[in-house]
């Protein structure tokens, strides 16, 4: 497990691709130019964590409710509240809120780009960390529907990405790249994120085969 968080905390010190990465799963956000000085902001976790051997982050799938992400897959993660003294303390409140893991039980190795998300006007801080146990879940009822352990593994298979067309607010359909992991349509802020990450370690990905 050093040997990986050692290697992650090493990719992610190093300049990061940012939206050329993102585009290539939202190539609608070229329209996007500029960043409200209104918008909100907000923090999510890339959660990784060892079990039976193998590597594996979760997502979660949001409930139904009146919202532009409602039943959406995404990472854990939220809006900044006055009580976070650090963006990655939001990224840790909301992962224990809403997936049950404790922030003891977390390693911070870095950060990944920031991402604007218009629907929501929210500029979203991903960082990555890696839980030293395997985590007991919790998820929070209110919010998340499901939780979605997904293997590492298969971020490095190519025939994840795929393309759909997504009904957005107001029946308008948007025609969008996308990854399938766990059968699940996984598109939008969260595709892109996993993106970057992707393109980061896919030229080291064995690290994630080592004890």
């Amino acid at each position: 497990m050093e040997t990986v968080i050692n290697k992650l905390k090493s990719i992610l010190s190093n300049e990061l691709p940012g939206m050329s990465e993102h585009l290539k799963m939202t190539p609608y956000r070229a329209l996007t130019k500029i960043i409200p000085e209104n918008r909100r902001e907000g923090s999510v976790l890339l959660m990784l964590y060892k079990k039976n051997g193998d590597w594996y982050f979760p997502l979660m799938q949001r409930q139904d409710y009146e919202g532009v992400h409602a039943n959406q897959i995404s990472f854990p993660g939220g809006k900044i509240e006055q009580e976070d003294l650090t963006k990655y303390d939001t990224a840790l409140r909301e992962t224990f809120e809403e997936i049950g893991v404790e922030s003891c039980k977390i390693e911070c190795v870095g950060e990944l780009s920031e991402i604007y998300i218009p629907p929501s006007n929210f500029l979203v801080s991903a960082f990555v960390g890696v839980c030293v146990e395997p985590p007991i879940f919790v998820k929070e009822e209110k919010e998340v529907k499901e939780i979605i352990e997904v293997a590492v593994s298969d971020l490095f298979d190519p025939e994840i990405v795929k393309e759909t067309k997504v009904k957005l607010k107001g029946g308008i359909l948007l025609k969008t790249p996308y990854l399938e992991l766990n059968n699940k349509v996984v598109w939008g802020a969260t595709a892109a994120i996993l993106a970057e990450f992707m393109s980061l370690v896919k030229n080291d990905g064995s690290m994630f085969q080592m004890t």
